[in-house]
């Protein structure tokens, strides 16, 4: 089992292209070709975090939050932002990061699994949207022209890779005045045998897979076309949920959590069935809460301006701390992980706590 295997069990079970524009999950350093000695899992890629994974064994840890954000010119010692990145590369620590993605996998019902949640849907969908790139190759062309838009980004399902169809057809053209034709004459309709060649290719990587389509192929004019698609697995952010039957809720967050005081904002529910959840920075989606019928908003981080738009809107936002929202979903990604990779491969939590307390006077 190598570093990449695991890339690809992550990715199947959330797959990066469900990343949001910003972000940057996925391998963010070492060797994809070392072998696996064992798998640490963490919120967010600190030095802690990394000696735990080292000390028990782990040459990969799995964050949320993804180590690198920015772009980086320069790796200069003594940044403390930098630390842990180098870190990581110095002792051959492999880091990858499943942030958006798994925020649309599987983040939210992990969440409501622990707060005795059913779920009754998103509270916004994120769909998995695939491109299907169709094109004609002439017969005796189809490893080259492949080989390229396997190579662009094209082909990718899951743990597979090089995913094709192809069926043989015939193709027809009449060349024109000012045409150049690798087979075939100006003013004689030509029949060839071809291949129509189909393969999946996510969003991003669309310029890319025509521009490698186009030089690999024979052609003057290659005929191809990129068509909408999407798999049959549904995605998205937050979720909705419902305790039945309902519950006073903010005592029971506060005994199910096991935290005591927590910011709360807008209109305090005495009891309450139908409830929003948006783990982590979640404190924006209080309007499509409300909108949903749901009277209370759980989250992780709560802004000033989002407290008083909660206040006017006449819905509860409960901020119970983005570690403590989170955590669950990171626990929940190890349990999943460890069932595709098997007992050969060691996986744990490091339990690297919230970087935030309630000072409650004196110590």
């Amino acid at each position: 089992m190598l570093v990449r295997d695991l890339i690809g069990i992550i990715d199947d079970l959330a797959p990066f292209r469900l990343a949001l524009d910003w972000d940057n999950p996925g391998l963010q350093c070492g060797d994809p070709g070392a072998a696996l000695t064992g798998v640490a899992f963490c919120l967010d890629p600190t030095l802690d975090a990394m000696g735990k994974a080292l000390g028990g064994g782990a040459n990969a840890l799995v964050s949320h939050h993804p180590l690198i954000f920015k772009e980086l010119k320069s790796l200069p010692d003594g940044n403390p932002e930098l630390a842990a990145l180098l870190f990581a590369v110095r002792n051959g620590l492999a880091v990858i990061s499943a942030h958006t993605n798994w925020d649309a996998a599987g983040m939210a019902p992990a969440l409501a699994g622990v707060l005795g949640l059913k779920s009754l849907g998103f509270l916004e969908a994120a769909p998995l949207r695939l491109l299907k790139l169709v094109a004609f190759v002439p017969a005796g062309h189809e490893d080259r022209v492949s080989e390229a838009v396997f190579a662009a980004g094209a082909g990718h399902v899951g743990n597979y890779s090089k995913c094709s169809f192809q069926a043989p057809g015939t193709g027809t053209f009449l060349p024109g005045e000012g045409a150049n034709p690798a087979i075939g004459s100006q003013g004689e309709l030509e029949k060839t045998p071809e291949t129509r060649f189909e393969a999946l290719v996510p969003p991003k990587n669309r310029d890319r897979v025509a521009q490698a389509l186009r030089a690999s192929h024979p052609y003057e004019e290659p005929a191809f076309e990129f068509q909408e698609t999407a798999l049959d697995r549904a995605f998205g952010f937050g979720l909705l949920g419902e305790w039945d039957p309902p519950r006073e809720p903010l005592s029971y967050l506060a005994k199910r959590l096991g935290t005591p005081a927590f910011p709360v904002a807008g209109r305090m529910p005495k009891t309450l069935g139908k409830v929003a959840l948006m783990p982590g920075s979640g404190g924006s989606y209080a309007r499509a809460a409300k909108a949903l019928g749901a009277g209370l908003l759980i989250t992780g981080d709560l802004g000033h301006h989002q407290a008083l738009l909660a206040r006017d809107l006449g819905i509860c936002v409960a901020s119970l701390g983005h570690h403590e929202t989170e955590s669950p979903g990171v626990a929940a990604l190890r349990r999943e992980v460890a069932e595709r990779l098997g007992p050969g491969i060691k996986t744990f939590l490091t339990n690297d706590g919230s970087p935030i307390e309630i000072w409650a006077g004196g110590r």
